[in-house]
């Protein structure tokens, strides 16, 4: 496999998944406000121009191009780029920790399940994985926060003021996507265990220690680095949850609020059209998935070259 030419063809892929995302963006969904008869009765309608569509993508790339900028933000002489500096590397401390914990424990874990299987103590392997898989994340961070107030009032996890609040999002946003690792690499190791070149090397009296570090553990890494995507993909759509319950205000959190534009500008305050830095976000998670794509496909590279 070619390390170049499977790059080459992940950047084509994303390069049309980020027009894609511009044009879905710009997509108008403005109504038409009326206002009819003696009564006053509003009447709401909407309807589609694909010319007014078209214009409004080609001045949004013409301003962009020729203002190197990507507009307004609701916050009076702030752009989208100002907003982009400001909460994309608070949301990418907590995006980097959770994926890089969610495979070290993911992998540790589904060790553990794979041991475990077929002995008294699977409740604590598989048995736990799966149960707590099916524990959504909003119920787990609500149930921590209560225990905080009640048993530690003066420790909290909420907010972003401090320099390490960051740590129990990065946890928070690690644990499903952890678990979802911990049940590949069990399903990868129990389906080696069957196969014969792995008969051969505990008949040759290696333990089960070394039968899984030397002859194991390639295999599954190769399975586990397909899913890398996947992973990304995990933890970004928990990163939303995870932000708006602890009142971190990231880039996932500003983008929601940035969805809800209005056409109305309130008092004091810039473009209420914050499209610009919907894209900008949008586009920056993306490189995030697909750098995550592109390791996976490096990573594969390297560890099963044929």
């Amino acid at each position: 496999m070619n390390v170049a030419k499977e790059v080459a063809k992940v950047l084509m892929i994303y390069i049309f998944v980020f027009f894609c995302v511009i044009v879905f963006v710009l997509f108008p969904r403005e109504p038409k406000i009326e206002i009819t008869g003696k009564a006053a009765v509003v009447e709401y309608s909407y309807d589609f121009d694909i010319k007014e569509y078209t214009n409004s993508v080609v001045t949004f790339f013409k301003n962009a191009i020729e203002n190197k900028s990507l507009g307004q933000t609701k916050f009076p002489n702030r752009t989208a780029e100002d907003d982009l500096v400001t909460f994309v590397p608070k949301s990418l401390k907590i995006i980097l920790i959770g994926f890089v914990l969610s495979i070290i424990l993911g992998i540790v874990k589904g060790i553990i399940d794979y041991r475990l299987t077929n002995t008294k103590k699977s409740f604590l392997g598989s048995g736990a994985t799966w149960f707590f898989s099916g524990v959504p994340d909003f119920f787990i961070i609500i149930c921590l926060s209560y225990f905080l107030l009640l048993y530690l009032p003066d420790f909290s996890i909420m907010g972003d003021q401090a320099w390490w609040k960051f740590i129990a999002p990065s946890i928070l946003v690690s644990i499903a996507p952890a678990l979802y690792v911990s049940r590949i690499t069990s399903v990868s190791l129990l389906q080696q265990d069957r196969e014969q070149y792995i008969q051969v090397a505990y008949a040759k009296g290696f333990t089960k220690t070394k039968v899984l570090l030397n002859h194991m553990m390639r295999p599954c890494l190769i399975t586990v680095a397909s899913h890398l995507q996947s992973l990304m993909v995990f933890i970004l759509s928990n990163l939303l949850v995870v932000e708006y319950l602890l009142g971190y205000q990231g880039a996932a959190y500003r983008m929601f609020s940035a969805i809800g534009y209005t056409n109305t500008v309130p008092p004091g305050q810039g473009s209420a059209d914050e499209r610009g830095l919907i894209i900008a976000i949008c586009i920056s998670f993306l490189m995030l998935v697909m750098l995550a794509h592109i390791f996976s496909q490096i990573i594969k590279v390297k560890l099963d070259p044929k």
